[in-house]
């Protein structure tokens, strides 16, 4: 069995899930008949709704619609932001963090090249979205901001308290993808005011392919990408077909939510005996404050050792770690982490981040550390080897 430490990118599927999940798989409900099947399956439907509200402290008065991705969240919030409001010439501008996903600045680059106005955020050198200057970029003419709470990357936790009171200071309008949060921190949207927030069951050992859209019942109105019956999901989308999928992730919720208190501990004291062995590797850096990220996340940079190499090497030794830097897309323009800690930019390609899941075991981490040192040694040793030949 491999050594999963991918964990803010995909998590299997667990057997209380599956098992929340099995009654209502595959199976033809229909809720607007009555059977005695279709009523239980529309009583569980209704109690996975009320865990999905609860998760993020919404209101009952305020909607969340079931989408299959945070991605197709995205697009709907920023496609409707741009075909309401700015080509209306009500609103002129949308707001994003530089550290943006690759999915958001898709989605951006496509409305640029419609025409719309698209300011980018710089970060602080750790990772946090420039307060000052958003402040400067912020008025009652921007449709959207757009912050994730956690970069996907990294695992920095962004200032959404902050960020919500200077929104709300002009009523514009706050998006926050919540991806990489749930479940590493506690998400409260009255607290923060949040007008609108995706999450997902991909990295909570939920079902795949099932994600949710929040929206506070005062925000600006969006309009369907996927267009249901009227009294289906507020109109915004068609309803899942899938049941039992809305019920695997509220049960994934729930669990993700209830290891808050106590497990996420656990991982915090596992991760930091995992970082700190690992910077013990000469030329080994960390790349992200301790303070600032959740408890699951290490992301570190190897002096003389490309990403892919390393992940290749571990992936043979059945342990999955993760990089962005390996991605070959030329569109790639997040600012890189290398650049904000003020590094060599040669270690701008060695970047390697390791996100510990909720089961991860002390042994496991011990394996790691050990492959993970062999690797890096094995990938210097080579590297050397080649050096060797060119001068010769």
């Amino acid at each position: 069995m491999a050594i999963l430490l991918n964990s803010n990118i995909i998590t299997p599927t667990s057997s209380s899930v599956i098992e929340s999940m099995e009654p209502f798989r595959d199976r033809a409900i229909d809720f607007n008949i009555p059977t005695k099947e279709n009523q239980n399956a529309l009583k569980a439907y209704k109690e996975a709704v009320d865990k999905v509200y609860r998760s993020i402290n919404a209101r009952d008065e305020d909607t969340i619609i079931f989408t299959s991705s945070v991605n197709e969240a995205t697009s709907q919030i920023f496609l409707s932001m741009y075909a309401k409001y700015i080509l209306t010439g009500r609103k002129n501008s949308i707001i994003i963090s530089q550290r943006a996903s690759e999915d958001e600045l898709r989605v951006a680059r496509f409305l640029e090249s419609q025409g719309c106005r698209i300011n980018r955020i710089p970060v602080t050198i750790d990772g946090t979205v420039d307060i000052d200057i958003l402040k400067e970029y912020v008025n009652t003419k921007t449709a959207i901001v757009s912050i994730p709470l956690v970069d996907e990357e990294s695992g920095v936790i962004q200032p959404i308290e902050e960020i919500s009171s200077i929104c709300s200071m002009v009523e514009a309008p706050l998006y926050v993808n919540a991806k990489d949060a749930m479940g590493r921190i506690p998400i409260d949207v009255q607290r923060d005011e949040i007008s609108y927030l995706s999450f997902c069951s991909d990295n909570i050992e939920g079902p795949k392919d099932i994600a949710a859209l929040y929206i506070k019942k005062d925000a600006l109105e969006i309009m369907p990408i996927v267009f249901g019956r009227e009294n289906e999901q507020s109109s915004l989308r068609a309803m899942p077909k899938d049941i039992s999928k809305v019920i695997g992730f509220a049960k994934a919720l729930e669990e993700a939510i209830d290891a808050l208190d106590f497990e996420l501990e656990d991982i915090r004291e596992l991760r930091d005996e995992f970082e700190e062995e690992l910077l013990k590797i000469d030329g080994a850096y960390s790349l992200a404050p301790w303070a600032l990220r959740v408890p699951t996340v290490s992301i570190m940079a190897f002096e003389g050792v490309h990403a892919s190499m390393l992940i290749d090497s571990l992936a043979r030794k059945d342990i999955v770690a993760y990089s962005f830097c390996t991605f070959n897309n030329r569109n790639f323009e997040r600012v890189s982490l290398v650049e904000l800690a003020k590094l060599d930019d040669s270690l701008r390609h060695s970047i390697v981040g390791f996100s510990l899941g909720l089961h991860i075991k002390k042994e496991d981490i011990k394996t790691a550390i050990e492959a993970i040192k062999e690797s890096i040694e094995e990938i210097r040793a080579i590297s050397s080897c080649a050096k060797g030949d060119k001068n010769e």
